[in-house]
């Protein structure tokens, strides 16, 4: 029995590691794998242009800008953007679209055009899309987590449109490390 009672002693010493006078410590490693990743979020609902719903169509002299109706109200698009586990890689955001809008109904992709907005009210310069991909935003290191960019958008009139029932492009936001 005495030899049993010993195993129940020292058995529970050796699962558990050292042993001995007080203090006594052991160590556990920790691991970290921080992945590298670029992310970018635009908002879900289509932008849309819908001039017979607007007051003040057709203008009184072309050319004539309009604003989206939907959204009805400025800043037109949200663009949320991440950058992490590069360090100090330079990084940027690029924005194109995929052609003239079709079927064809007289706006072509460089009449519609978009500029920076910071979400207050100030507006930048307006810039027309191309189907080239086009810098919006760049850095050289990590963006410490999503970053929010807004956009409005305008399309320029000419007077060449024509009737058609819908007509659409696709802009496209892409981000990548360089």
């Amino acid at each position: 029995m005495r030899k049993l009672y010993l195993v129940f002693l020292v058995l529970p010493l050796l699962a558990f590691g050292v042993v001995g006078a007080s203090p006594q410590s052991e160590q556990a490693d920790f691991n970290f794998i921080i992945p590298e990743i670029v992310g970018v979020q635009i908002g879900t609902d289509p932008v849309e242009w819908d001039f017979s719903a607007m007051a003040g169509f057709p203008p009184a002299a072309f050319p004539a800008y309009y604003e989206p109706t939907t959204p009805a109200a400025r800043p037109y698009q949200t663009i949320d953007y991440l950058v992490l586990g590069f360090g100090s890689t330079s990084w940027e955001l690029t924005v194109e679209g995929n052609g003239d809008p079709a079927p064809a109904c007289g706006i072509l992709i460089g009449d519609i055009e978009y500029a920076e907005d910071d979400g207050l009210g100030a507006i930048g310069a307006w810039t027309a899309f191309t189907t080239s991909a086009v810098a919006v935003q760049s850095g050289a290191a990590n963006t410490g987590g999503w970053v929010t960019m807004y956009q409005d958008y305008q399309v320029n009139i000419t007077g060449d449109e024509i009737l058609t029932g819908g007509s659409s492009c696709t802009i496209t936001y892409t981000i990548q490390t360089l």
